[in-house]
């Protein structure tokens, strides 16, 4: 018979965060728990994790229920983030890398079991407007950054030294992206391939360029997010409806439309697949100051709900949010 979750004590709407969200599916639980990264409103950042195990299955005490968000942790203070990056990487093995930009500049931080969250030597990306990171399957870092002439760049680094790592711009074709009035630059790791593609957003309309150079149009997009999904990367772009629009670069009548929860714009949004359910991307995104959690099993509608911390009792019960 299935252990029954204690019953719920404590609920709260996660911290007041402002630009950038993040996602990425871990290593940790049955399933591999979602980790959800938020930048504060003043100072540093939060980090939520969301249960994937299986319906019934008991939690830990103090802990969220399957199904559910845990309560938020607060690290990096000390400086005002305006957007970041998570990767699940695969040294460690169990590390979290974190690429976070104040202003102008590129932070990392790593997570680890041993030590938690520390503050490693960054990226020399420069001066940049936004950033993105994505781990290959051979374990490769990238980075993909603008900077404030717009144009696209990528950096690319030597992971047998990690947690140092050593950072260089890729030889040959895989460091000419096109330019253009992009906002967004986006990476998306693909099964089996050295390179990740590249998404490059824009008002007037993006672009995405795969790992062999072959390049397919995006539509305009105001904000925008990707996953690698069973069938190929999944771009979801908000355009300024009560949708987005999920495009597949190269799969002919497989784009659709997902009606958002809730009302007002769309100011930040992120996507991961999830490894357990092969076709399910989730996502969670910023509308009207709320944040929403979508699960998109690529078929249909998408499922919504906000995001709520929801603890159960445990012997060391405090606050909801720690920090």
């Amino acid at each position: 018979m299935a252990a029954q979750p204690p019953a719920l004590l404590r609920t709260a709407d996660p911290p007041p965060g402002r630009g950038g969200i993040a996602l990425a599916q871990g290593r940790y639980g049955l399933r591999g728990n979602v980790e959800l990264l938020l930048c504060d409103a003043s100072d540093g950042l939060w980090v939520l994790w969301f249960n994937s195990d299986p319906p019934g299955t008991e939690p830990e005490p103090s802990g969220p229920p399957p199904g559910e968000w845990s309560g938020a942790l607060r690290f990096g203070t000390g400086r005002r983030y305006d957007d970041v990056q998570i990767v699940q990487s695969r040294h460690g093995p169990h590390h979290l890398e974190v690429y976070a930009r104040s202003g102008t500049h590129l932070h990392r931080l790593r997570w680890s079991p041993e030590a938690a969250f520390t503050t490693e030597d960054p990226p020399p990306a420069g001066t940049v407007t936004t950033a993105t990171a994505a781990e290959t399957t051979d374990g490769t870092p990238w980075i993909a950054h603008l900077g404030t002439d717009r144009q696209a760049r990528l950096l690319r680094a030597d992971p047998s030294g990690h947690p140092r790592l050593a950072w260089s711009a890729p030889p040959g074709d895989a460091s000419r992206l096109p330019a253009g009035n992009w906002h967004t630059v986006l990476l998306t790791p693909l099964p089996g391939s050295p390179v990740p593609g590249v998404g490059l957003l824009g008002a007037d309309g993006g672009t995405y360029v795969g790992p062999a150079g072959d390049s397919h149009r995006l539509p305009p997009a105001r904000t925008g997010a990707v996953a690698t999904a069973h069938d190929g990367p999944r771009f979801y772009l908000w355009t300024g409806g009560t949708a987005l629009d999920v495009v597949h670069p190269g799969a002919s009548g497989a784009d659709r439309r997902l009606e958002l929860p809730g009302e007002g714009p769309v100011t930040a949004i992120a996507a991961t697949p999830l490894a357990h359910t092969e076709g399910r991307t989730d996502l969670v995104l910023r509308r009207g100051g709320r944040l929403w959690h979508l699960t998109d099993d690529g078929t249909g509608a998408a499922t919504s709900s906000p995001v709520v911390s929801r603890l159960t009792s445990g012997t060391n019960d405090g606050p909801v949010h720690r920090g």
